[in-house]
């Protein structure tokens, strides 16, 4: 008779196959380096952690590391003339500046990279062991890759950067995690299977939005946890924002990372008044709000004031939300401000209405609708 220790532990390893404990940091290909950088440390409120270019060891990209929290962002330039710098600079003239990797935090790289080779997925870097930093990555949707990563006994970011020194993260800009990182594809069910079959991560929500002016289908995977939510969408109509985004990126590719913050009124009107620029809310949205949502803690003048919506996906719980218009010169990658209360697990389905004609109103702008 198997052991309820043994049940427990075959348990675990079947739900999360691969030993995944977290996101580790988002890596961007960028046109340059310096600027993107200081744009996210003055807009997003993110402190610089680390650097690194060809003086410092790395081959092929000058790289910049911001974050707050738990939040880490690597952003890339091509430097020299190597196989690397080509293939950043072979990245951003295809797809313009945006996410080429979603590293995980794991507990056995080797481990995990086998795993996932056994169960389908393509190794795009083997296994690499330098001075107690282990890493290797995994093909995923486009061009954007995995990256597994563990710190066993280091910890600055990686080998050949260069950690600033830490000092008090204390900003009205107050971000603490990244909440969700949402894929656009041609072919969801696809990569729902993928994720389900190489990571072991469940289906936890699926949307069909339809607008009256255009669609897209949306399903949400992620870990058991709740910690690693993915959703990932494609177009169910031509004109679809969505399929807006895989024209412009050329391909599917990471289209907004949701960051989690405490505080949302007071985050998003620090980083209006530093130069962010939000998608606009009509007041309409406010009128039935207090029915629609019931009673929250935050004052109704206050959120129609920074243009936050608001959804309630539990009875004891709901969110706060606002989407940023694209950061990068292509109307692809942009971000979302989220606070959640209680035990909300939503992805503001409440607002698809409002937020998906807000964007409508931008594709008309862009002559794209």
């Amino acid at each position: 008779m198997m052991s309820s220790a043994t049940t427990s532990h075959d348990e675990a390893v079947n739900h999360n196959p691969l030993g995944v404990r977290a996101i580790d940091h988002v890596e961007f290909f960028v046109d340059n380096v310096e600027q993107w950088a200081e744009y996210h440390e003055q807009k997003l409120g993110l402190y610089r952690r680390a650097h690194g270019d060809e003086s410092t060891g790395l081959v092929g990209r000058r790289a910049i590391v911001v974050g707050q929290g738990r939040v880490n962002f690597l952003f890339a330039e091509a430097q020299g003339d190597s196989e690397k710098a080509k293939q950043i600079r072979e990245f951003v003239a295809k797809h313009g500046c945006g996410v080429h990797d979603v590293a995980f935090r794991v507990d056995d790289v080797d481990h995990a990279l086998r795993t996932a080779e056994s169960r389908g997925a393509e190794v795009v870097r083997p296994l690499d062991d330098q001075d107690g930093f282990t890493a290797g990555s995994i093909a995923t949707y486009g061009d954007t890759i995995h990256t597994f990563i563990n710190r066993a006994s280091t910890r600055t970011f990686a080998p050949r950067y260069i950690d600033t020194a830490g000092g008090v993260e204390a900003d009205d800009i107050h971000i603490m995690m990244i909440d969700h990182i949402v894929a656009n594809v041609e072919n969801m069910d696809r990569w729902v299977e993928f994720y389900d079959k190489v990571f072991g991560f469940e289906e936890t929500a699926h949307f069909d939005i339809q607008t009256g002016r255009s669609s897209l289908m949306s399903k949400v995977v992620g870990d058991t946890d709740g910690y690693i939510r993915l959703p990932i969408n494609e177009p169910s109509s031509s004109n679809s924002q969505i399929q807006e985004f895989l024209d412009e990126f050329q391909g599917p590719g990471v289209q907004h990372i949701a960051l989690l913050t405490s505080n949302i009124v007071r985050t998003v009107n620090t980083m209006r008044q530093r130069g962010a620029d939000f998608l606009g809310v009509p007041d309409t949205y406010y009128e039935a709000l207090s029915d629609r949502v019931g009673n929250i803690h935050e004052r109704l003048e206050d959120l129609k004031e920074s243009r936050v919506l608001v959804d309630r996906d539990r009875e004891d719980g709901y969110l706060l939300q606002l989407f940023t218009r694209p950061i990068f010169d292509r109307p692809t990658l942009f971000y979302e401000i989220i606070q959640r209360h209680g035990n909300s697990v939503g992805f503001g389905e409440g607002n698809f209405q409002a937020l998906f004609e807000a964007i409508e109103r931008e594709q008309e702008l862009r002559g794209s609708l």
